[in-house]
């Protein structure tokens, strides 16, 4: 499952088109993401990982049995 965060840009310089202090949310590569945070460029607020409440989606009419009348 892919893994994103929400991230606070640092004051000195913009990043990845992102100006200083701007929050965004992405899924940045695991060795991008530690460059990043270790030359201060951002920070991290929040860890996202993408779900799907239970109920929360339907499948489409005749995927799970195409047998199925639709």
């Amino acid at each position: 499952m892919t893994r994103g965060a929400k991230y606070r840009v640092g004051a000195r310089r913009s990043f990845r088109g992102h100006a200083p202090g701007t929050v965004f949310e992405a899924v940045l590569d695991p060795a991008h993401e530690l460059r990043a945070l270790v030359r201060g460029d951002i920070e991290v607020i929040e860890r996202v990982t993408p779900s799907i409440r239970r109920g929360g989606y339907t499948l489409p009419v005749g995927w799970a049995n195409p047998r199925e009348e639709k």
